[in-house]
This record gives C-alpha cells, structure tokens and sequence, in this order.
C-alpha cells in the first residue's frame, strides 16, 4: 500500500508540472471568440429549477445560475447545434430509439455524431430523456414524455428554440458567398464567432468549413457599418454605396438575407443615373447578377425589395416572361445592364446597396395630416395641405392636364398610401377608371409626376407597367376599387383628378373633425396616445375611461395612419385590442371584429398559445409583436369610433354566402363559410410546388387552404382522415399538404401571411418541425399531428383548395378552339387556341382526364396536321404537344409516359442542351417540331385515350437452365456478343445486323431497365459505339424483325434524327449503344445514320443443353459482389442512414459511391431482387448547399429518379430499379450497400481520442462508434469463463445500449458459423434495486427479448443471459450447462491492462521522474523556441495578400496556399 502511495504521488507530480507548463503559455493564447451579434444565454429546466452546466464533457443542471459563468453560456451554431461557451463543445444528445441508453455528452463540434442536422425541439426532448436517471435519482426507468418545452432562455418563458441561429453570409474569400462554419477551427483553436485573428487590417472573417487548416475555405463576415469602406464603391453625387458581389453564387433569397445582413438590401435601380452608374462599374465584366425586384408577393407585382417605388424599369425584350416560376430579377452584362426574370433558386452573384450615414434615417412613414386650416375653393375638397377636384368630363390625358392647369392645378401626384386612401375613397368612389399624373412620356418607362413632384410611392396592378405590344402606353391611370394603377395610351379618353396646393388660413382646427381636444383624427375615428407604462387590463380601463377603447388596425391604411402617429417615438410598445387571453391560438379583436389584415414582426406570433398584442416602434416602427397580458407593461392607444367602422376587404376575398351550397367533390360542415377539396396524387409528377398549388387553386376561382379557428381545422383533419384513414404517425409520415401560409414577400417584415388575405390571428406550428431559417417559408399541414410544418417552397406536396359557399367553380378559359373532341383510330383529341406556358396547358388537360398529345406515327402527325390548317389560316403557328425535358436532365419524354418511338425535329432542333427544362411545340403549317422555354404561353393539342400505357415487364431474374456458348455472355435468358475488338468488326448497321444472322443470332434487342444495366456493365474494356437492333424503318423507331418498342433508354437531346424521313424497310437512323464523351451519357442510346461504322452487339437465346455461368446475375441476395475492382456487400439490416455508414465502416468497408454509369449499372442489377430502398454514400451536411458522397469523389455522375432530389438536405437510397431518391437521414431503411474497395474521407472525430488496442493472434478489434469490439465465436464457454477472458485483454463481456449496436453485434454475428448460438451478454439481475443491470452498474434501458422472454418468468439473480447469432434477439436462461460464444467490448480510451512487471519499483520510480523532467525541461525549451518563431512570423505579415482591393495592381508571385486570399484577388493579382 505504502509503494502505491507512493507512485500515486509520482504521477500527481507530473501531472502538476504539465499543468504548469500550460498555465505558463496561457497568457499568450488568444481567445476562441470574437464579437457577434448572437448573445450567449442560460438554458434553465422550469422542472428541476436550475441551469444546464458543462462540466468536463458532461452536463448537469446545478445551481444557482450565473450568467457570468461560461459554463453555463449556450449558443445556437451552424447546423442546429448547441455550443457550451465554456468547454468550446457542442451538446450532443441520443437518437431516439426503444430506450435511452446512450448519454448525453459534449463532444468536439466536428465529431461524427453531428453528421446529420436534428431539429431543436427533437435534442431538447432527448436531452430530457438522457439527464432524467439523474434528475429523478432512481434506476427505474420513465415513461418517455415529450418534454422539450422544460427548457427556456433563463429570465424569460421562451424556449431556447426561440434563439435561432442565422447562417452568416460571407464577402469575397474563396467560398463563393458560403455561410460561416460556426464554430471553426483555426490554428488549432475554436472560434465561435467571426474573428480578425491572423489579420492586420482587424476585418472579421470566418472559415467556411470546420476546419481552416484542413480546408482552408473562408470569407470575410458581414458588417453593419454606417460607412461605405471596404467592399463598397461610393457613388459621390447620390452618396449611395454599391457592392459587387461576382465571386458569390447564392440564390435571391440568400442573397437578400447577405445584403441585410449589412445594413443593405439588394440593388434597386431608382432612375437612369442610377442604371449608368451601375453600367459603368459592370463595365469589363461578363456576369448575371441578382437585384431587388421580384414578384414574389402577388404574381406580376414587381417590386423592390427595400421598398422603394417602380418608377423606372430596364426588362430586356419580351421580359419580364410572367412565369410562374421565374419570381426574381438579373441585371445581364451582356444586355448592357438590361434586367431578366429569373427562377429565384437560381445560384448567382448579386449587388448590394446602401446609403451613407449623412443620407440614412428611419423608415419612410406616412406624414400625419397636419393641424392646420387651408382654403380649397368652390368644388375641391382638402386633406393635408392640398386640395383636391374630380373632373368627370372624359378626356384624352393631355387634355385632363391642361385643364387641370386652367384651374391652378395639376393632374393628382399620389405620394403615400394614405393620400391613396384618401384619393380613392373620397375623390374616385365609383368611378370605375380615371387619370392621375403619372407618365413616362419623356422617356420610355421612367415615370414621373407631371407637377414635377418626387415618385415616393407606386401602386401597380399586376403585371402593369407593361406598354402592352408598344402601343405607346404612356400614361397611367387608377382602376378599380383598390385604386391601382395601370400605364394606358394616352390618347384614350377619361375623367381625371386635379390637386392643387390648399391656401393657408392659420394654425388648429376648429372642430377637429369632432374629436376631443388632444386627440388625433382619422377618418372615420379619433386616435389617443398614452403615455403611461400599464399592464394590458389597465390599459383597458384606461380607454374605458375616455369612451374608448383599445385600437384596432383593420387594414393596411389604417396601419399607415397609426405608423405615423408612432413616428419619432422612443424604443417603446403601445397595447392593442388583439389578444389571446384564453390561450385558445386564436387572436381576436376584443370588440368582436373579424381580424381580416395582420402586420406581425418577424416570428410572431411565435409557438406558444396565449398572450396580447403591441405595436413596436423605433426600427420596427408599427410591427406586431406578442406580450404576457400581465406581466409585461407598455403604453397604450385608444380609439374612438364617430361612425360605423367598414373595413376595405381586399378584392381578392368575396364575402362567402353561408347558405350556400358546394360543387361537386367538394366537402363542408353548416357551421363553416366554405367548401374543401384535398388534392393529392401517387404520382410524384403530379405533386406541386407551393406557388404551382396556388395558382391551381386561383385559376378555378379559389384559394389555397387558410385556416382562422380550431373548428374549421378540425373539420379539415376528418375530411383528411375519411380519405386516408386514420391519422398515424407511422402510416403517414411526411405525408403533407401545401396550405396558403407564406412569408415569401421580401418586403413583408418577412412575417407570415395567408395567400388569401385573411388576417393571421390563428397559429398552429409544430415546434418540433419548425425551423426560424431563411430557406423555409411555405407552409403544409401534416396529416399525423395536424399541426403546421414550415418547408422549403420549391417542394412538391399535394394541396388543398378553399372555396367560399355559393361560389363556383371557374371554367378554364379556353373559349377559343374547337368545341367537340375529334376521334382518330379509337382516340380523342382536343385544339385549345387559348394561349397557357406548357405547364398550365398540361394541367387544363387533365380537367378532361387527357394529357398533352403525344405522336407516334407519321399518320397521326398528318391527321394533326390536318385540324390544325382550320385554325392557323395560313399562319405559321407553334402548339405545343407532350413532349418534355425534366430541369437538369435533357432526356426528352411525354408527358402520358409513352414510349418516345417517333420524332419530328425541325431542321436546327433540337437546341443544345441546357440546365433548364424544355419543352417542344409543332407547327401549324409543316408539322415538325422545335424545343423551347416551356414557359412561352402557346396554344395546344389534348389527347385522351382509355389505353393505359404498360410498363415492360421482367423475365424471371433467377437462372432458368441452360447456357451461353464460349465467348457469349449470359444474362437471364439471352446471351449477349460483343464484336468490337478490330477494325473488320466496325460495319454499318445493315452489315453487322447481317453479321448476327451468321452467327445464328439478331442484333441485340433491350427490353428493360435490367438488361440495359447488364450491357452498360459490361462496356468499361469497349472504346467505340455499339450498334442494337433498334431502326426507323417504316417512319417510327422500333427493333428488329418488327418487334413493338416498350422500354427507351435515349441520351439527353436524342432521339435528333427526322425520324420521318425514312421511308418502308429502308432506314436511315439506326441505334447506338453510346461510349464516349460525355461520359456520364455511356450506356444511353443515340439515334445515327445506319450508314456509319460501329461496333455492335448480337443476341441468341441461351442453349438449354450447355452447363449454367457459374456467377448468377443478378447476384443472389446476401451474398458478397465483386465488379472491376470493386467489392460490395448488401447489408440488410433496419438501419438509419448514420448507422448504415457505421455497419459498413465496422466491416472495414464504406457506404458505396457510384462515381460512373458502370458500377450504377452493376448495382442496378443487384438491387433487382431487394424489393426495398438501399442506403448508399450521397448526402448532403450542408443545408441545402450540395449532395457529397463520402469518400469525396466529385458528383460527376447521377441517376435520380424524376423528380428527385426533393429536399434540400437529406440522405440519398437507392431504388429497386437503380434510381435514386432522397429522404431523412434519420429513417430507418431496410438496408444498404456497402463497398469494400473505397475508405471514407470524411473520418470519424472520436470524442474521446482512442484508438482499438492492436490485433494479435487470438484477440482481432472491430471499432464501432467509441468501442472497440473482439469477436470469440470460436471458443463455446460459460458466462464466468467469458468474463475472465475479457479480462484478460482489458474487456468487459458485451453490453448493447441501443438498436444500433445490437444491429452491428448481430451483423457480424452472422459471419460466423456457430451463428445459432450467439454469444453472452455482461447483465445481471439485482434484487435490492430489482432491475437488471450491466456489469458497470448501469440501468438496462434497452432491450430486445424474444416475445418467449416478454414476461421475464425467469429473471433471477441466477439467470444469464445471451443475444442469439441467428436473429439478434436476446435470451435468458440458467447458467449451468449453457456456454455461448464470447464478444469483449472495450472502450477507445482504455488500453489493455499492464502486466505487473512493468509496474516501476521504488528506485525505479526515482529513475523515472529524473528523466521526465530533464525530458520536459527540453520539451519546454522546444515549445518556446518554437512558438516565438511562429508568432513572428504571424506578426510579419500573416494574411498579409488578404486584403481586398479593387484595383488590378497587387503583390507579384504566388501566394501561399494556406493563406486567406479570394478568388478574386488572386485574379487580379494575376490580371
């Protein structure tokens, strides 16, 4: 005892000299953090009454909380992490699975555990879970709860989801605009914020990969700056600031979210200064850069997004297209600077703009109408200062001017919403249409006053201005009941406006408008400020007491006019007659009105139920916001009514007739105002985006679904369960539908607005799935919880359309055209004259249960031919018919899924190939055929028919007998020859078809996808094009000896050849198998003259007397594969896509990649007899960036399903079929394909820095997560020998905390033939706590027992227990007479115990701490000399060629690989 004392005390010496050493150093190492906007805060349990501490790489709730401790300081990171201040590590809690046996931990923020991207209230109700055995202090295991609103920001009632982290967009650098990795590592350091560390010009940057020194991404961070410094150019006559962003390639939104996040917003081009300006800094660049405008609100209202006013436009030629998909604007170098519409997802550099600080204020709000008396004269009514005068006398609008100058005036300038206001409701009232000043007579779409006043505001209708076919649409006119404008041509003749500046009579009013002294007006009511901080009740009685009461904002003027009254105001809030007092999620007004306009800020109403309304002011100037109704204290505006209050309802909203009946299909409830249809499909194609489903909904006069109360949600929730049965979570996950809910418009506080208008005074998110992110800003309801889920807009879900009672439904506007189908060889087609884009023809189609024409002969070309001469007269025409290109994927198809057998093209088509989705139209006059933008609005051709089109079907894929003669290669029931190894063998393709014939064959015929993936997989020795048996004798495609076309396999752009050209049996485009450039296109086919040279392909059948191959394709399941040099394994196991990757990686294998056509192809086929989706190596970590496999191969090649990839990160599976689709990281699939012959590089970050001891001769250590695992399946012991044995090695006999590892035990248990038996497990039974326990006393929370096993009849103290080789599942049983194989799990940090032997002696420990010291006095010298050199060097110009600069002068040479230099400035430098 006393000589371990003693060795004790030698080892406690070390360690303090260590720590000495460290301590010494610490002064000079810089901080990990840096200045940001995000505030750490405590994350305190409401339950246990204190905050969540770290300690070690363990948390705990301790007490008191001390928010100056960094223990106890959080921070929400990238990727949905939560960062402890104090340890520099990220929380990480368990999965959920059957139980909660794994611990929650801090680990290091680039540990593989943080792989997948989880959601914030999912680890809060897990980390509930993982602390409850020390929060309740007892064994015994809990119900699982959900739990995860116990956690809130200390001081307040929010939920620490509240605190959302925001990626943070980075300037220049070398990451094209990528966010901040937060947190990152730099020089072995953690920064949790942007930093200036290794800088001497202090800019912040920030890496944009975890690891600086590995990746070395980075870019500078946003900074909001009152200046124009660096990255800006100043214009000095507008003393704007301009940022030019081309390195970047984001998409409009991150885009706009960069600009703001600098105090800037996207371009916005105000007048033609502006555009030459902006045309002189775009000079020597070739770029398309996104800008302000978009028409994401309402379709074809473009606005800016900083709010500024439409007074100048710049489209290019037939732009903007008016697409439905096409929502943001291009400035094109290329055009001069002209603008383009663009789809907003796109990625591409952008500009940013901001005022300098002389020209900067708050928000522009409408100015009260001031206290003041004027003189208007006989016939003009005052508001304001001006005065105002209706002509009705119909005059061209030169006239209307004129005669407004005769009376002093001038044609009305409208320069606030609320003269707007004032305007329509006063001085237009009825008047359907009239003239105001507005004109672009001087030059073309640059808008003036004609009083010469400033355009401070603009109100078009949409699609407006458009000078509509240059008609010389100059003017512009108020129109309609809302009073939005429209440009007409002058010369049209109608009534006008007059204003006029009032003449001045004194200061005050003299009634008032009759309201009391001190109060404000507005018609139709009188408006109170006060001043008092007050709870929400006093502020009621407060109101009571001046005969008032709270006020309400029932529309957007009204808004206006209380902004104004806010204006200037303090940093204060103002009470509201919006509340939730019942904390019911419905807002109401208290006097009873309908909420029918809402105004919230940012996250408002937020999550939880309950709570009263205030106006903000300041910055957010008039934003709605909630507040406790009784703790918090604000002021208060009261509102008195002199007359009876008729809100304007926006026309896009008829009042609903509640005794009104529904179309057919249509459901409702008596106590509900509208009618309900579910739309949803199988199909995928058939499913929409957001903005498709509304505009679906609209154009059959209705709305997408908004809901306003519990009740009409509930009935939604039933007519839901009536089709689909009951809600289960399991059955329907992710089964969502779009509803109205957005905050798509940019200019909208980014608040959350229902698509038809109705106020949002109803909320009903579900936390869980809620994420505050700039990506997410459409809305579905989920079917399992009928709650609301946030989603990315591009998505494709089925929709549900709302209809107001007594309405009906709008018949599609195709007037024009013929009136009766028209019947051609047992099939229907439809002429639709009326113009739509592709998209919206093909859905009008569907209304008659036809598609878009599809055309698969010469005759049924001439017969459309034909009818179309009747309506085209003479004219050349373009119709569109069926045919298709998928975005990113030019392999033409029809849209009724017939098979592609006959084209068409005109000479010149079809066009090159592109990203972008095309779509192909026919002529009226010649029949052939060209490829266009689908979203061109073109008449149409609609085919129905009551053949369904088959799919081909598959042979028996098991070896049915019979063999393949020497040098054929067998494949199911075919043997397949491949002749292209000399010159002799390349013939046309009548020759080589001959050449078939003598061999007793036929050129190869492709029946299926399976047959095609076995020819692409044997290709890789082949260098030339191989001719099949496919031709376009007889004017259509099909194989030899007239064999039908059933399944197609065409390269993007193919077929291309005139298909009609070719006449009777003597074809002139035959088919190719395609080998060459571009690679990823092998395997497909190309259509080319059947008089080229080629190589080819012959088949026979398979000779039933010759012996079977000895390899069977498609390989048999389970068993191992080898292609080329590659070997794999299909795993199948129920497994998430993170556990599938640890299986594989267990086997010493990865997750598989599929870098080329070649081993899609093999795969294809071995996937064939899985009828389930495979986990393979493709997945995106990087919200939404890019899809990466594993072993960081390039994605050179893919093979996604239609449609796919879905979502914006995910993991991505392969089908039964080959193709790939994508889904949640955290589904369990029923397997996945390993590949023995790729390592990852994305290595694992152990949290604990071990590694498995080195195998020997009877111990062999397979890693799996933090453990290392020795597999003893050879020997057959009893439960006590297999505890020694471990032992022995360091071991302990093996423990399962979860379903995971109980996969991976019994996976590897499979391997071995004395599988049946299985191996023990480390558990007892102990009775004083009566549960079962592991061998280190920790609680059994997961289990997987046999159902023979459910009761447990036989848990003793004397039981043993075992999990079975054979299915995983775990025994029990008595000890004796029982041995098993034995399984030693070992933890990564331990090493295998020391024999005693080499435990030191006394004199030997003497001997030892001698030498460690003088070993660690020269340590020390090192250390010094070397981090003296490194900070040197730092200091001498670190990051020296970092800095930005614009002009084409720079340090000459190379710079350094490891340092901070964008792209762009090493362009310049090299310029």
């Amino acid at each position: 005892m006393h000589c371990c004392n003693r060795h004790l005390a030698v080892s406690q010496w070390l360690s303090l000299l260590i720590k000495w050493i460290l301590l010494a150093f610490a002064t000079d190492v810089p901080l990990g953090s840096a200045s940001t906007d995000a505030v750490p805060f405590l994350v305190y349990n409401l339950e246990l009454e204190g905050c969540l501490s770290s300690q070690d790489s363990s948390v705990q709730v301790v007490t008191p909380c001390q928010k100056s401790s960094p223990a106890q300081q959080w921070l929400w990171v990238s990727r949905h992490r939560l960062f402890n201040v104090g340890s520099l590590k990220c929380l990480w809690t368990p999965y959920p699975t059957n139980s909660t046996g794994t611990s929650v931990s801090l680990y290091e923020c680039d540990h593989e555990n943080f792989y997948l991207t989880r959601r914030c209230e999912s680890q809060l109700e897990q980390l509930t879970s993982g602390l409850r055995p020390r929060i309740n202090g007892t064994n015994l295991q809990q119900p699982p709860t959900k739990t995860g609103g116990q956690w809130v920001v200390y001081g307040t009632n929010k939920s620490i989801c509240s605190e959302a982290f925001y990626d943070i967009y980075t300037i220049q650098g070398n990451s094209n605009g990528r966010p901040c990795a937060i947190p990152f590592k730099y020089d072995n350091q953690w920064f949790y914020s942007c930093t200036s560390t290794g800088r001497e010009d202090g800019h912040l940057w920030c890496a944009t990969t975890m690891d600086y020194g590995k990746d070395e991404k980075w870019g500078f961070c946003p900074v909001k700056n009152d200046e124009c410094e660096a990255f800006w150019d100043k214009d000095s006559l507008s003393h704007i600031c301009y940022q030019f962003n081309f390195q970047s390639a984001l998409s409009w939104r991150e885009a706009w979210t960069s600009c703001r996040q600098q105090d800037a917003h996207l371009l916005s081009i105000n007048e033609m200064h502006e555009q030459s300006y902006i045309n002189g800094l775009l000079t020597g660049y070739s770029s398309t850069l996104w800008m302000g405008l978009n028409d994401m609100d309402t379709n074809g209202v473009w606005q800016w997004s900083d709010g500024s006013p439409l007074k100048f436009l710049n489209w290019e030629n037939e732009q903007p297209s008016n697409s439905n998909d096409e929502n943001c604007a291009v400035i094109r170098t290329e055009t001069s600077g002209a603008w383009q519409n663009r789809n907003c997802g796109n990625a591409l550099p952008y500009v940013c703009k901001k005022n300098s600080t002389l020209h900067r204020g708050l928000p522009f709000i409408e100015p009260a109408e001031p206290d003041v008396v004027i003189e208007c004269g006989t016939g003009w009514q005052n508001y304001g200062t001006n005065c105002y005068r209706l002509n009705s006398e119909k005059k061209s609008w030169q006239e209307a001017k004129k005669a407004c100058l005769r009376l002093e005036g001038n044609l009305v300038s409208i320069l606030t919403l609320l003269e707007l206001e004032y305007v329509t409701k006063q001085i237009k009232q009825d008047v359907e249409e009239l003239w105001i000043g507005l004109n672009d007579l001087k030059q073309q779409m640059n808008f003036e006053w004609s009083d010469t006043s400033a355009v401070t505001f603009t109100f078009w209708h949409p699609f407006e201005p458009n000078n509509f076919r240059d008609s010389k649409e100059d003017c512009v006119t108020i129109w309609g009941p809302e009073g939005k404008w429209n440009d007409s041509p002058c010369n049209q003749t109608l009534p006008s406006i007059c204003k006029k500046p009032g003449q001045y009579i004194r200061q005050g009013t003299e009634d008032n408008h009759g309201c009391q002294k001190g109060w404000s007006w507005h018609s139709p009511s009188c408006y109170w400020l006060g001043d008092d901080q007050v709870t929400y009740t006093e502020a009621i009685k407060e109101c009571a007491a001046r005969s008032s009461s709270l006020v309400t904002v029932m529309d957007r003027f009204e808004q206006a006019y209380v902004n104004s009254l806010l204006y200037d105001l303090d940093e204060s809030y103002y009470w509201t007659s919006l509340q939730d007092l019942n904390k019911t999620g419905v807002f109401s007004w208290l006097n009873g009105y309908e909420v029918i306009y809402t105004h919230w800020n940012r996250n408002q109403p937020g999550y939880e139920r309950g709570g009263c309304v205030v106006l903000a002011t300041g910055k957010s100037i008039g934003l709605w916001e909630v507040k406790d109704c009784y703790a918090f204290r604000a002021k208060y505006i009261c509102k008195q009514s002199l007359t009876p209050l008729v809100p304007l309802v926006p026309a896009i909203r008829p009042t609903p007739n509640v005794n009104g009946s529904c179309p057919d299909e249509w459901r409702t409830a008596p106590n509900l105002t509208h009618c309900y249809k579910v739309y949803h499909s199988e199909k995928l194609q058939d499913k929409k985006s957001w903005i498709s489903a509304q505009l679906l909904c609209r154009e059959i006069g209705a709305q997408l679904l908004s809901l306003s109360s519990v009740e009409e949600e509930q009935f939604v929730g039933n007519l839901l369960s009536k089709i689909f049965g009951v809600s289960d979570s399991e059955v329907h996950e992710q089964h969502w539908f779009w509803i109205g809910l957005s905050r798509r418009n940019p200019s909208g506080d980014q608040s959350w607005v229902w698509s038809d208008g109705q106020g949002y005074s109803y909320h009903n998110f579900d936390r869980s799935n809620q994420d505050d992110d700039d990506i997410r800003r459409c809305v579905v309801l989920d079917i399992s919880s009928l709650q609301w889920v946030a989603l990315e807009c591009e998505a494709h879900m089925d929709w549900i359309c709302k209809l107001p009672k007594g309405a009906e439904i709008k018949e599609p506007e195709v007037t024009k055209g013929s009136t009766e189908w028209v019947m051609y060889e047992n099939v229907e087609y439809k002429f639709f004259e009326h113009r739509s884009t592709w998209t919206q023809a093909q859905r009008i189609c569907t209304w008659f249960q036809a598609e878009l024409v599809s055309i698969h002969e010469q005759a049924e070309l001439d017969f459309l031919g034909k009818n179309l001469e009747k309506f085209s007269r003479g004219q050349e025409q373009h119709w569109w018919i069926g045919l298709h290109t998928y975005e990113n994927d030019g392999r033409f198809r029809w849209s009724d899924g017939s098979v592609l057998s006959y084209v068409y093209w005109a000479r010149g088509r079809p066009g090159r190939l592109t990203r972008e989705k095309k779509c192909v139209y026919m002529t009226a006059t010649r029949g052939d055929w060209g490829d266009q933008k689908c979203i061109t609005a073109l008449p149409y051709i609609c085919k129905r028919s009551n053949i369904t089109v088959s799919q081909p079907t598959l042979p028996p894929l098991v070896n049915l007998g019979g063999g393949c003669p020497r040098g054929w290669l067998p494949f199911l029931n075919k043997c397949f020859g491949v002749k292209a190894d000399s010159k002799s063998e390349k013939n046309t393709w009548r020759q080589v078809r001959d050449s078939c014939k003598r061999l007793g064959g036929e050129l190869a015929t492709i029946s299926n996808y399976l047959e095609q993936a076995f020819i692409t997989s044997i290709l890789p020795n082949i260098t030339v094009d191989l001719w099949i048996g496919l031709h376009n004798a007889r004017q259509k495609f099909q194989w030899v000896e007239g064999q039908p076309l059933g399944y197609v396999n065409w390269a993007p752009g193919e077929p291309s050849r005139d298909s009609a050209s070719s006449f009777f049996d003597n074809p002139i485009s035959c088919a190719v198998i395609w080998h060459g450039s571009p690679p990823q296109f092998t395997g497909r086919w190309d259509d080319r003259s059947c008089l080229e040279k080629q190589g080819y392909i012959c088949q026979i059948s398979k000779v039933p007397s010759l012996n079977p191959p000895d390899e069977q394709l498609p390989p048999l399941p389970g068993s191992p594969m080898q292609y080329r040099n590659s070997s794999y394994l299909i795993m199948q196991k129920s497994v998430s896509w993170l556990d599938a990757r640890l299986l594989c990686e267990s086997r010493n294998a990865t997750l598989t990649s599929i870098p080329d056509p070649y081993q899609q192809a093999y795969l294809t086929m071995a996937v064939s007899l899985h009828n389930t989706p495979l986990w393979i190596g493709l997945s995106n970590d990087e919200s939404g960036r890019a899809y990466s496999w594993l072993t960081n191969d390039g994605v050179s090649y893919t093979n996604w399903r239609d449609g796919e990839p879905q979502h914006l990160s995910g993991c991505v599976y392969m089908d039964s079929k080959g193709t790939w689709g994508t889904a949640s990281c955290e589904n369990k699939l029923q397997g996945s394909i390993c590949n023995f012959n790729s390592v990852s590089i994305k290595t694992h970050k152990w949290s604990l820095n071990g590694s498995c001891p080195t195998s020997s001769a009877d111990s062999s250590w397979i890693p799996f997560r933090d453990y290392c695992y020795s597999f003893h399946m050879e020997v057959s012991v009893g439960q006590k020998d297999a505890s020694w044995r471990c032992q022995k090695v360091g071991g302990d006999v093996l423990t399962i905390q979860d379903e995971s590892e109980n996969t991976f035990v019994w996976e590897h248990l499979q391997t071995y033939e004395s599988q049946s038996r299985g191996a023990w497990l480390g558990m007892s039974f102990n009775a004083k706590v009566a549960a079962l326990l592991w061998n280190d006393n920790s609680l059994v929370n997961y289990s997987n027992w046999g159902q023979q096993d459910s009761g447990h009849s036989l848990i003793s103290p004397n039981s043993c227990y075992w999990i079975q080789g054979s299915n995983g599942v775990w025994n029990l049983g008595s000890c004796t007479n029982i041995s098993m194989g034995v399984i030693c799990k070992l933890s990564r940090t331990q090493e295998p115990e020391m024999s005693k032997s080499v435990l030191p002696d006394h004199a030997t420990a003497i001997a030892v701490v001698v030498l460690s010291t003088i070993a660690l006095c020269v340590l020390i010298l090192i250390v010094i000399y070397l981090y003296r050199r490194r900070k040197h060097e730092a200091e001498r110009g670190a990051f020296e060629s970092a800095r930005y600069s614009r002009t084409n002068t720079g340090p000459g040479g190379s710079a350094e690989k490891n340092i901070l230099v964008s792209d762009m400035e090493m362009n310049e430098q090299q310029e």
